[in-house]
């Protein structure tokens, strides 16, 4: 499986991935049955880490534990499948084209359809994820995430699509197992129930992701502090096009790597039957 960049872009610009460290990786994969995992995505791994050797080998182990028992978010991840192509059409997401001044690339999600009954938060999770792994695919190592949402239209009747099972199981994968620097989740448009909303998701939340929550309840203008103009969609009076252009312009790159996604599941699936033979 080759990935969209190369061992060597990243050990240019990141000198602290040694090839001591990168033989540690490979030795853990070797008592995993991940010897088909190539070289860029350990390097994604332990940047992830600020490359420490065992902060990275429990990421990985998350990574890959997470990922082999939860197929609702990590299995089928084929955008043309009857059930995300319906999601496709109730949200919009992309990773925006221009990072923040501080380099981080910013994910950017909102409802299309603002109908709960049309709204499936095993497929928005599979879906945010796979936007995850297309920028890990195609770029590598960066210097970190945020996260932007967009609360506009919902509801309280989207809480009752929510799934606890399915929060513990995201939060646990986002704080401890997704190869990224994450450094911030900003929501804008925040509603008023959004105490309701928080009381289900602060028990899965550690003290580092809720220092990281900034919640904006007034103008687009507030965010501006936080990610400038020149990095935002016109439609929230930024630089760049519009969130619908953006939108269908993502999902064409999610349809290149439908080959990787299938295959990236393939080379799991092994990792999951050298476990089950060791339990």
């Amino acid at each position: 499986m080759k990935l969209g960049h190369t061992i060597e872009d990243s050990r240019k610009k990141y000198p602290e991935l040694t090839e001591e460290l990168l033989e540690k990786l490979k030795e853990w994969l070797q008592q995993c049955n991940l010897s088909d995992v190539p070289q860029e995505q350990l390097a994604i791994f332990a940047q992830s880490c600020y490359f420490q050797t065992d902060a990275t080998l429990r990421c990985m182990e998350t990574y890959y534990r997470i990922r082999t028992s939860t197929p609702e978010f990590f299995s089928n991840r084929d955008i043309k499948l009857d059930n995300l192509q319906c999601s496709l059409k109730v949200l919009e997401f992309v990773i925006l084209p221009v990072p923040d001044p501080n380099g981080y690339n910013i994910i950017f999600h909102r409802l299309a359809d603002t109908k709960a009954s049309k709204y499936f938060l095993n497929d928005a999770i599979k879906l945010m994820m796979m936007t995850v792994d297309e920028n890990l695919y195609n770029y590598g190592c960066s210097p970190g995430y945020i996260f932007l949402f967009d609360m506009a239209g919902v509801n309280i009747a989207h809480l009752t699509r929510i799934s606890i099972g399915s929060i513990r199981k995201l939060f646990e994968y986002v704080q401890e197992g997704m190869p990224v620097r994450l450094k911030a989740i900003h929501v804008i448009n925040v509603v008023g129930f959004m105490d309701k909303i928080l009381s289900i998701l602060k028990p899965f939340m550690n003290s580092e992701i809720l220092e990281m929550l900034h919640l904006h309840t007034g103008e687009i203008s507030e965010i501006y502090k936080y990610i400038p103009p020149m990095c935002l969609p016109k439609d929230y009076g930024g630089e760049l096009d519009c969130i619908k252009v953006l939108h269908g312009e993502h999902l064409r790159k999610l349809e290149q790597l439908r080959d990787y996604f299938h295959e990236e599941e393939t080379i799991r699936q092994n990792y999951n039957t050298s476990m089950k033979k060791e339990n």
